[in-house]
């Protein structure tokens, strides 16, 4: 029996499709939507794993609040040598060290997917041991496996998993991200491992009600990738995808932005004791809270030192707290929640108070409209792409399936209703209507056994 396993940036979940109807089990109880599974991991010193909700739960119980204590290590001897020929060798020593976080207890880690798209990421050191990316991803795909297998109570080794359009840009490094994927699939204990492209699988479950045939288009819009199809469904006859178009842009990207609003808080356009502009690089940081925890590392003590004395000392103590005292996960995880209230409202606020740091902010949906224009564009210009590949026009698009959490933010959805027109826009579960359909595909494929 095939499952149905999407693998997301940000949130995970399986289903089962039997006896003609879609079946999703619990796999996160302490999440809001508990048949999905945030993709998230914390391994503690002494490598206690937890995933999804306790994952989180464990980092902000642990880490968060707490000032980073560096110190440096010798990791060893590295021995260098450098000749022309064998008679004049000259051998160089050199010690290697590296800079430890002694204090920490655990290491989060989120949006693990987005490492498939980078050739020269292997894996990381997490304290004493080095996981590759493959283990990585195992370790959540091999949660999902042992919790649907207590649900159903049998063995689970056949599975197909969603995959995006593109992995990256690059053809020999997406065509490397897809092998480290069924890798991933194997060390977790699936045997028989299918791909089916994400927006496909978003088509399938569409495809089994639809009674005629029809042209549609799904825009899967999720936490790390926009990924599109055009494919023809309904009727009798299967699906047929007519065009493909992946770009790098997900709901990350989004929430990332929405911290640019704050950098007046963190002494934007201040001047150094010297009187020289506070670094931008500083700021280029922020949008990732792994980055802010580098800004903690002593090397950049001096500069924050020079720019107590300067122009904003208030705005730079703002910025101090909120890296020394690791609270970038949890601003940006207020950000994202910010960023989904304002697909529901006109403003929201945001109101932070943790740790000495108080932020208040309104922010209005326009404004954040603003910020992301140049990825509204960018969207824009993809559909574009898209519909190019297929050889249609936009009213030969009978449906548009939008999928994928960003899939609901409104400047989107209004970039395809004045497209394709607003009727022509379906209701369907963002967070489950890709693993619905990559669990249809698995039901043919069992059958077909």
């Amino acid at each position: 029996m095939f499952v149905g396993l999407d693998f997301g940036t940000s949130n995970s979940s399986v289903g089962i499709f039997q006896d003609n109807r879609l079946q999703l089990y619990k796999l996160d109880s302490a999440n809001v939507n508990p048949y999905v599974m945030p993709s998230y991991t914390y391994i503690t010193r002494d490598q206690q794993i937890f995933v999804g909700v306790e994952a989180v739960q464990k980092f902000l119980e642990q880490e968060t609040g707490r000032r980073p204590r560096w110190e440096r290590r010798n990791l060893g001897v590295l021995e260098m040598t450098v000749a022309s020929d064998v008679s004049d060798a000259i051998t160089y020593y050199d010690d290697i060290t590296v800079e430890i976080d002694v204090a920490a207890q655990g290491r989060l880690l989120q949006s693990i997917k987005t490492g498939l798209r980078d050739p020269k990421y292997g894996g990381t050191q997490v304290f004493e041991r080095y996981y590759t990316i493959e283990e990585l991803i195992a370790i959540l795909l091999r949660q999902l496996r042992e919790k649907i297998e207590r649900e159903i109570n049998q063995p689970v080794w056949q599975v197909v998993i969603g995959r995006p359009v593109k992995y990256a840009d690059d053809e020999e490094t997406d065509t490397r991200a897809q092998q480290k994927m069924l890798e991933a699939a194997r060390l977790a204990g699936f045997k028989d491992v299918v791909f089916e492209l994400e927006p496909v699988g978003g088509a399938y479950l569409y495809h089994q009600q639809s009674r005629q045939r029809e042209k549609i288009m799904v825009f899967d819009f999720g936490g790390g990738t926009l990924d599109m199809t055009v494919v023809e469904v309904g009727g009798s006859q299967p699906p047929l995808t007519i065009a493909t178009h992946g770009v790098l842009l997900g709901g990350d990207d989004l929430t990332a932005a929405l911290m640019r609003k704050l950098f007046h808080f963190f002494g934007e356009n201040s001047r150094m004791a010297d009187g020289l502009p506070f670094p931008a690089h500083i700021f280029s940081m922020l949008y990732s809270w792994q980055n802010m925890v580098e800004l903690s590392r002593p090397q950049f003590a001096p500069i924050f030192k020079s720019a107590r004395e300067g122009s904003d000392p208030d705005g730079i103590q703002r910025l101090e707290t909120l890296i020394n005292q690791k609270l970038g996960f949890q601003l940006l995880r207020d950000l994202d929640q910010l960023k989904i209230s304002l697909s529901k409202d006109y403003y929201a606020w945001l109101d932070f108070n943790r740790e000495g740091l108080l932020l208040k902010e309104l922010i209005l949906r326009s404004r954040f409209e603003e910020l992301i224009q140049q990825d509204v564009e960018r969207v824009d210009r993809a559909v574009d792409e898209l519909l190019k590949k297929s050889g249609l026009h936009n009213g030969q698009i009978q449906a548009v399936l939008r999928t994928g959490g960003s899939s609901e933010i409104p400047i989107f959805i209004n970039l395809l209703a004045e497209r394709f027109g607003l009727e022509k826009m379906k209701n369907i579960d963002p967070l489950t209507t890709v693993v619905g359909g990559l669990a249809v595909k698995g039901h043919e494929l069992s059958t077909a056994v």
